[in-house]
């Protein structure tokens, strides 16, 4: 006897336990469209239950009454129809070629339709899913391509090996927003509808970037939660599409959505920033300036010199493990070339530490400034289609050594537009919000979460030492602190359990340094934003207020930094070198106590008053005249000296005291500088720390012009003229001191009489060192 179809119910036992079969060979227990159907839907026959897809065998045939058999299969055939379709899982969905372009969503829906009647030809494995391309075919409109436009590469960009931690279609789905139309009675508009989705990358996808959907952008995200996504996340327009992240939830979260636009829509915006030139004869100038065996040394000296201090590369993706330290030339060839050379370059100062490379430039001068070149020149094309790689070359850029005589001078107006170049890319490729929980492999998810904290820091770190309010508020992100689980690289049941001491102490200092970013926007924040300066640079009291909190939370850091971050000098030979990248932490301690004393300083003075302002028609003879009178009404001025406003005198004072702790800290200072070794200058340094050089010497000369007695002047002098001294022989191997250098010389071989207004006994200090 033919067996029904399949959708015919069977007579079963009461209360049975129903496991569909495609459940079971996937592992898992059976979804809520497989499991036990209330008899209220289906009916109910002498206490016997019904249930839909199953095979009612030829003896359960004959026990039953044919008559109620075929009128209850009639009458109900269309609402099991209706709620097999609508409730079966999308992660089992058998993927289908890619049809013709599609006009509208309408059309969308037939080949969303099409996909689900084609589980009725053929029951798929979820482990099929690996081998089919991503079911876009709403997108496709490329000519005669047979495959759709918007799916992961096989071969990924620079991928050496399939990766262990990006789970493949083959296994367990995502649970994430809805795809059928129900809502719960007990929450209107919230949705209990479990549509599994596969993780999948969103960086990797060939000839398609992407920005996240902001949630006051045109394309609202608390409308886009109730789309229809495919079994990838994607729903499906033309050219366009939109990528669900996955895995948020939404009752902790706002609705996470990404546009994922056609990269062949801004080719006319690109031509208009770049030169026209292709990808390929870009790749070949590159491989030209450095060859492919030298490219590999080079990448083999960036991990070990600058990812411990900056890891915002992904070793899972050059196929570098522990014991494999250079990676193949083939993952050089598929690499976003502007990465490529970016990492080139900041590698190159390292050259010294390759026998080979060591050898070959001693004869040749490297050709950084020819690669840096190309760096910004492909960075300002990508921007218009943006990946994380585009930001990890402009990391790279930032923190470029200067040219020529640049070292010297401040930074130029590009610099911090860069900067908030590179901050509107990282909020673009959504960095800023949390993702763990979306659905993307784990090497792309520890990446975004590492390079979210790298912007972070220049836009910090750069404000505050540059003068310029921050780009990043602190209310538009919700990134969690760094783990040892962020820097795992993708291996057989590696866990942070299982790492090495050298990975444990390759992956601390960035954590560390992170800790101490988020300390120095509060500085900024409460000590030296707009507002902020306003209102405590004549009130000392809620100054050191503000101050005694933030100098806690430094000591406290402080300590918790483990003893190998807290040594100086070079490491000794029991223990690896590149494990010791102490001194940009070291340094940037000192540089937040430095501005936190400077702050306490602001207050101890009362500011002379503004100079009266004065037309260019108007006498000379009678701005002298409004100069005299300005002066003559400040009773005790003598040539603008310094009035304090806070009680130095009491030994027990807090102005005193602030004043003592001000001076050791500047000492702190001197000393971390002095010891620094030629092994430690040649270490990497984030290149705003030339800036912090020359803060501190800044710093030294205003201990020195508001020394309230002698005796302080005679103990700021003297720390004046050490620091000169400690920069002058520091700065032959590291140039990041040249700024501090050329700052102080500019005041001191002028005479500082000159150039400020000094109280008596600071002049008295000066005059007896020059007898």
């Amino acid at each position: 006897m033919k067996p029904p179809p399949n959708d015919v119910i069977k007579k079963i036992g009461p209360k049975p336990h129903v496991t569909s079969a495609k459940s079971a060979v996937a592992g898992r227990p059976a979804s809520r469209a497989h499991q036990t159907i209330s008899p209220k839907a289906f009916g109910e026959l002498n206490g016997q239950y019904y249930y839909m897809n199953q095979y009612i065998s030829p003896g359960v045939m004959r026990e039953t009454p044919l008559f109620f058999y075929l009128s209850f299969v009639f009458r109900r055939l269309k609402l099991v129809w209706t709620i097999n379709r609508q409730r079966r899982p999308l992660a089992y969905m058998p993927l289908i070629p890619a049809a013709p372009a599609p006009t509208g969503l309408n059309d969308v829906r037939l080949v969303t339709n099409a996909a689900r009647k084609s589980l009725d030809v053929k029951e798929t494995d979820s482990r099929d899913l690996g081998n089919s391309s991503l079911p876009l075919s709403a997108a496709t409109n490329l000519g005669s391509s047979q495959t759709s436009p918007v799916q992961m590469e096989r071969s990924s960009q620079y991928a050496l090996s399939p990766d262990p931690y990006t789970r493949s279609q083959s296994e367990p789905a995502l649970y994430v927003d809805p795809l059928i139309d129900s809502f719960t009675p007990s929450r209107v508009g919230s949705s209990q509808r479990s549509v599994p989705q596969t993780i999948q990358t969103i960086d990797l996808l060939n000839g398609y970037s992407y920005q996240v959907i902001g949630v006051s952008g045109e394309l609202d995200p608390w409308l886009l939660r109730h789309s229809k996504f495919d079994d990838r996340g994607f729903l499906n327009f033309h050219h366009v599409h939109i990528r669900n992240a996955g895995g948020v939830p939404l009752d902790e979260k706002v609705p996470v959505h990404f546009l994922v636009t056609d990269d062949r829509l801004y080719d006319s915006a690109k031509k208009s920033t770049t030169r026209q030139s292709s990808d390929r004869n870009i790749r070949e100038e590159v491989n030209g300036l450095v060859p492919l065996e030298c490219g590999q040394r080079l990448i083999a000296l960036y991990f070990k010199f600058i990812f411990p201090v900056f890891p915002i590369i992904s070793r899972s993706r050059l196929g570098l493990t522990q014991t494999c330290a250079i990676p193949d030339q083939t993952v050089l060839q598929e690499m976003p070339i502007h990465l490529l050379a970016a990492i080139y370059a900041s590698a190159q100062l390292f050259a010294k530490y390759d026998d080979y490379l060591s050898v070959l430039y001693a004869y040749s001068k490297p050709p950084t400034e020819q690669l840096w070149s190309l760096v910004l020149e492909i960075i300002l094309s990508e921007i218009h289609t943006p990946h994380m790689s585009t930001l990890q070359a402009g990391l790279l850029y930032l923190n470029r050594p200067a040219e020529d005589f640049g070292s010297t001078v401040a930074d130029s107006g590009m610099v911090w537009s860069l900067v908030g170049m590179f901050v509107g890319l990282a909020t673009s490729l959504g960095l800023q919000l949390e993702c763990r929980p979306m659905g993307f492999p784990n090497w792309e998810r520890r990446l975004r979460r590492r390079l979210w904290w790298a912007i972070y820091a220049e836009d910090k770190w750069r404000g505050l030492l540059m003068g310029r309010p921050p780009y990043i508020r602190n209310d538009e992100w919700d990134v969690t602190n760094l783990g040892d689980n962020d820097f795992l690289t993708d291996g057989i049941f590696q866990t942070p359990e299982t790492l090495s001491q050298q990975e444990i102490q390759c992956a601390r200092p960035f954590q560390h340094f992170v800790r101490l970013t988020r300390i120095a926007d509060e500085v900024q924040q409460k000590l030296y934003s707009l507002r902020a300066a306003q209102r405590l640079s004549q009130d000392f009291p809620e100054t050191l207020e503000v101050a005694r909190p933030l100098l806690h939370r430094l000591k406290e850091w402080y300590g918790m930094l483990p003893i190998s971050l807290k040594q100086r000098g070079r490491p000794t030979m029991a223990v690896e070198e590149s494990l010791y990248q102490s001194n940009c932490l070291q340094f940037g301690y000192v540089v937040l106590e430095v501005f936190v004393f400077r702050a306490l300083l602001r207050p101890m003075v009362l500011s002379s008053a503004p100079p009266p302002l004065l037309e260019e028609c108007e006498d000379f003879a009678s701005f002298v005249n409004l100069v005299n009178e300005c002066a003559f009404e400040i009773p005790g001025v003598d040539d603008g000296e310094p009035i304090l406003a806070v009680d130095i005198l009491d030994e027990h004072g807090a102005g005193n005291t602030v004043l003592k702790a001000a001076e050791n800290c500047a000492a702190k200072a001197l000393g971390i500088v002095m010891r620094m070794t030629n092994y430690n200058l040649s270490e990497f340094w984030f290149y705003w720390s030339r800036i912090g050089f020359a803060a501190i010497s800044n710093f030294m000369m205003l201990l020195l012009v508001q020394a309230p007695t002698k005796d302080h002047a005679v103990r700021a002098k003297r720390l004046v003229y050490l620091w000169r001294q400690t920069l002058r022989t520091q700065s032959q191997g590291c140039e990041l001191m040249n700024l501090a250098l050329v700052r102080l010389d500019g005041l001191l071989s002028t005479g500082l009489g000159r150039n400020f207004h000094l109280p008596k006994h600071v002049k008295e200090a000066l005059d007896e060192s020059n007898q």
